[in-house]
């Protein structure tokens, strides 16, 4: 199952990226020579006007395939081939990837906000008691409910330190606890912590108990723009610092081994973190394709740009041997990430 969601996780997210490229060039009369979901050999194939359909035998994204070559005009009477287009069209098309990872990112943090719902916090159900400590010796067991303290009934779990504090000089506190469907009174006398600076009595709340807040789809729209623009915020914050040394390109790298054990991970979290992550990571790949890097949408929206000023088309075997190097680098880059996200996997420092 967790693979499964590997691939559902990265998959939609390349797709989503290369289907807004094909969007718009196909919305300006832009021949694609191929959009396919996932890679490999094909098991499914239909050809379109100008396109053809596939689906690939391998589930690892998908791909948007332009033809350089391809000659004649549309029915509007604009060339068909990108690179024959003017430099904003061209920017155009390489802009609508990452664009469509943001739209993604703010759907899905919208459906986590007003659908699935977010926690904020976690009913007073104990998960773990410790032995030895005030609730074991009081006779609490996990699962058991926290109805109430000195008769002042707790809303959520974060209401337990607040009334230890409240109570902290009492001693022998009454607690009134449900188990099952009985409810009883049991004496508990909560411990100073030094460590932790306050009042405690051994337990660790049960997590499965989640209080889930969901909200109105006007205010989970637009919590789900304003949640994308601040990763992109931070995102661009970090690569920013990456850049200029002020925090460690290597410690801050991960590769795609720790992506898919964070992603395995996550999923297992539920529902509400699987959309959370994805979402994040739809943003992550938007942004890392904007990068004015070679091989990178960022990289071609530069030499477009430069195009625009120069009001002349790039040598296209120069442009060509450009990419191709950024192409490289990122490829020696992720073969690094990979042997570094291995080591550390098995225990390397």
């Amino acid at each position: 199952m967790q693979f499964i969601a590997v691939v559902l996780v990265l998959g939609v997210i390349v797709i989503i990226h290369e289907f807004g490229h094909f969007l718009a060039a196909r919305s300006i009369g832009i021949a694609v020579q191929e959009f396919a979901i996932g890679i490999g050999p094909a098991i499914w194939k239909k050809q379109g006007d100008y396109t053809l359909y596939s689906v690939r035998c391998l589930p690892f994204g998908g791909y948007c395939l332009f033809d350089p070559a391809i000659e004649g005009l549309d029915h509007r009477g604009r060339p068909l081939s990108l690179m024959a287009r003017k430099a904003p069209s061209k920017i155009y098309v390489s802009l609508s990837g990452p664009v469509m990872n943001f739209v993604l990112a703010a759907v899905f943090f919208a459906v986590l906000f007003s659908v699935v719902g977010i926690s904020v916090g976690y009913e007073a159900v104990i998960g773990e008691v410790h032995t030895d400590a005030a609730a074991w010796e009081a006779g609490i067991l996990p699962g058991d409910r926290i109805l109430a303290i000195e008769g002042d009934e707790l809303a959520s779990w974060a209401d337990l330190s607040r009334m230890l504090a409240l109570h902290m000089d009492e001693g022998v506190l009454d607690f009134e606890v449900q188990r099952g469907d009985d409810v009883l009174h049991l004496q508990v006398e909560p411990r100073y912590n030094p460590q932790e600076g306050r009042m405690m009595i051994g337990v660790v709340v049960d997590r499965k108990h989640s209080i889930v807040e969901r909200f109105s789809l006007p205010k989970g729209i637009a919590m789900g723009l304003s949640q994308t623009a601040s990763v992109i915020g931070g995102l661009v914050s970090a690569v920013t610092q990456m850049v200029t040394g002020r925090i460690s390109v290597s410690e801050n790298l991960s590769g795609p081994v720790a992506l898919v054990q964070v992603i395995g991970e996550t999923v297992s979290d539920g529902l509400a973190d699987t959309l959370f992550l994805t979402a994040f990571l739809s943003v992550n790949l938007g942004v890392m394709n904007l990068l004015p890097f070679p091989a990178l949408d960022g990289g071609r929206i530069i030499v477009y740009f430069v195009e625009l000023l120069r009001r002349k088309p790039a040598n296209e075997k120069l442009e060509g041997w450009i990419h191709a190097a950024g192409l490289a680098l990122l490829l020696s880059l992720m073969v690094f990430l990979t042997f570094k996200d291995i080591t550390r996997l098995f225990g390397g420092t």
